[in-house]
């Protein structure tokens, strides 16, 4: 059988505090959710106001194409289906637009768009077949899903 020491004198001391200090000491809680909370919303909305900049300016970069024109000062190559549009006003390039905002629920929404009538038919009609904002959208879904689900610091 083995045999045990017995403590020591600086051993039993430091017991005889913690006994004699166990039925006076106060422990004290302390939340901190209100300041993780607000930490985390302004996180998630830096975090959106860089993915929606990242997607405006893929967006932008991808329709900045200028369309090819002959000696005459005619058009002669103009965006075929399924491609990106062509810039021939830079109009559309000029108008593509991002937006954070927070909803009274504390839901944080990105939005990218373009306000004008021929950049929703362009990434609309099934005829014309010249997405760009969906198409840009899931070339780098990847990086946005990076960039909106990364560790809070």
């Amino acid at each position: 059988m083995a045999k045990f020491k017995a403590p020591s004198a600086a051993v039993l001391t430091a017991r005889a505090k913690k006994a004699g200090r166990a039925g006076t000491e106060k422990a004290r809680i302390q939340w901190f959710i209100k300041e993780v909370l607000n930490k985390h919303r302004i996180t998630m909305r830096g975090r959106m106001f860089l993915a929606v900049s990242l997607l405006r300016d893929k967006t932008s970069k991808n329709i900045s194409r200028p369309v090819t024109k002959g000696k005459a000062g005619r058009v002669t190559n103009r965006s075929k289906p399924g491609e990106f549009p062509k810039a021939e006003t830079t109009q559309l390039l000029l108008s593509i637009f991002s937006d954070v905002r927070t909803s009274r629920s504390q839901v944080i929404e990105g939005f990218v768009g373009t306000p004008l009538d021929y950049g929703v038919i362009l990434e609309t009609s099934k005829r014309l077949d010249r997405p760009f904002l969906l198409r840009t959208l899931n070339e780098e879904m990847s990086t946005i899903r990076k960039i909106l689900t990364g560790p809070i610091r």
